[in-house]
């Protein structure tokens, strides 16, 4: 039987696996606005990746313990002590490569994808309530939320909270998930056929043709990026039916044994946070106006993609960033730090 207690190959391979589309999206932005394939493709994978993640980091939440007198502080050190130095770092890191012209930094609107960090602890805070309702009700909430958070004009990126609302309902999604479950779906002879989600994603997205990427990213109300915010509700709706697609064929598509990869997929959330050096200095130097997008550039970005994610995930890595975290957050820790990182 699979357990949320234990490392099972199926979910660090997900996550491995998760990392390399997180970072080949991220490589592809630049260029996705120089095609029509090359924007869709980009969609088609921003509409699920993001929501699989969550979904997975819902799953591994289950030892949260609301009854535990520690746990918001526990929570705070794994997801906000981190936030606030790469917070600092990338903005640091920004006014050396010339992007903004003076050192500025700030807590309340996250530097690019370290939304993410915030959102995990408010989603860990989270469970103080979805621990206490069935699943139908925790569920129904959620997606209430998602959907209505978008009418609110004032919750945007501050705090990444219009997001955390967005998203909610994979984390919860996830959180209520049995290992029993898991282990049918991945053991089904038919799960090969939601393989065809992708192909389903893809055809939506090109006939909508003008997708605006909030309706995936999830960040701004309506009004912000919708002519007619009044049906938000309805595109919000749509973009979490294509992520449950997707997610369930991403899923179909994992291997479910171990793998010369595998192991990797402890340290994907420091692959997560070390990744975007690198991205953020190849679009400092402009590159897509020298190269343009076509199949052999598709090519080397997923290779390179491969290989940054293969690097920045292998036990050296994670090894080392476990040591830096240590030695920075040691004294404010009442318990010993785990040194797996998931995501």
């Amino acid at each position: 039987m699979m357990s949320s207690k234990k490392r099972v190959p199926f979910f660090d391979n997900a996550k491995f696996l998760l990392m390399i589309l997180v970072v080949f999206g991220h490589l592809l932005q630049p260029f996705m606005g120089e095609t029509t394939w090359g924007h869709d493709l980009y969609f088609t994978i921003y509409s699920f990746h993001m929501p699989a993640f969550i979904l997975i980091s819902g799953y591994f939440a289950k030892s949260f313990d609301y009854k535990k007198s520690l746990q918001v502080r526990i929570s705070f050190q794994k997801f906000i002590l981190p936030y606030i130095f790469f917070q600092w770092i990338y903005s640091f890191f920004y006014w050396l490569l010339g992007t903004k012209e003076s050192f500025s930094f700030q807590l309340h609107i996250p530097n690019w994808s370290l939304w993410f960090l915030i959102s995990a602890f408010f989603w860990q805070i989270s469970l103080y309530f979805f621990q206490k309702v069935p699943p139908k009700v925790g569920i129904s909430v959620s997606i209430l939320l998602s959907l209505l958070v978008g009418y609110v004009p004032f919750i945007g990126r501050e705090l990444t909270l219009q997001r955390t609302m967005v998203f909610l309902p994979f984390f919860v999604i996830g959180y209520y998930l049995q290992a029993e479950t898991v282990e049918r779906f991945v053991d089904s002879a038919k799960k090969k056929f939601f393989l065809l989600g992708f192909l389903i994603i893809y055809a939506v997205i090109y006939i909508v043709g003008g997708v605006n990427k909030y309706i995936f990213f999830g960040s701004k109300p309506y009004e912000d990026f919708l002519n007619f915010p009044e049906w938000g509700a309805l595109v919000r709706v749509v973009s979490l039916l294509l992520a449950c697609i997707g997610i369930l064929a991403f899923f179909a598509l994992v291997p479910t044994k171990e793998k010369k990869y595998t192991s990797r997929g402890k340290y994907t959330l420091v692959a997560y946070l070390l990744h975007g050096f690198v991205v953020q200095g190849l679009r400092g130097l402009n590159v897509q106006e020298v190269i343009p997008l076509n199949f052999l550039t598709l090519v080397l970005l997923f290779i390179s993609s491969v290989a940054l994610t293969y690097v920045l995930s292998s036990d050296l890595v994670g090894q080392l960033y476990a040591g830096l975290d240590q030695r920075l957050l040691e004294t404010n820790r009442p318990v010993k730090k785990e040194t797996t990182y998931k995501l």
